[in-house]
């Protein structure tokens, strides 16, 4: 995978994101004005937990590691790989709250970062396209929580079990 510029990005590459996939290349190109193309290394960190955030990103090619640092060694505990088709950072875009985890690119990776002043924009520009964004990223917050909830009640249920056997 090499460095993309903005001006070499089609509509269709973003029918990769699965959030973007039911736009038509009209909404697609017009979505390209409000974005901007990172081009990531190996190894290099696009952010760290706690750090402020106020943007989302969208994986075109490569991927990406998500972790959290432990809390009593050093080190980091790996949570999940991200791949070409996600998005991460949702959250931070629209709660401009510090960033849940560290990401770092583990081969050469393109995104699509989205800015919460983008979104803003977006938003008076062209509010039937933002209002098509904003839907399929809240079904994306909606699948992120309900993996979520499932995990802590398997977790939970998992304690439950180990308390009732000891």
């Amino acid at each position: 995978s090499t460095a993309m510029e903005k001006s070499n990005l089609k509509p269709g590459h973003l029918r990769r994101i699965k959030s973007l996939a039911l736009l038509n290349d009209e909404q697609l190109a017009a979505f390209l004005n409000y974005v901007e193309v990172v081009n990531c290394v190996p190894a290099s960190s696009l952010f760290r937990e706690g750090e402020p955030g106020d943007s989302m990103f969208l994986i075109l090619e490569g991927q990406m590691r998500v972790s959290t640092p432990k809390r009593t060694t050093e080190g980091s505990l790996f949570l999940r790989m991200l791949e070409a088709g996600d998005s991460f950072g949702e959250v931070a875009l629209l709660s401009h709250g510090p960033r849940t985890a560290s990401i770092e690119a583990t081969q050469n990776s393109v995104l699509i970062k989205i800015s919460s002043g983008s979104l803003n924009k977006l938003l008076s520009e062209q509010p039937a396209l933002a209002a098509q964004f904003l839907y399929h990223l809240a079904k994306s917050l909606g699948r992120q929580l309900n993996d979520l909830t499932a995990k802590l009640r398997a977790s939970s249920e998992q304690k439950d079990i180990i308390s009732f056997i000891q």
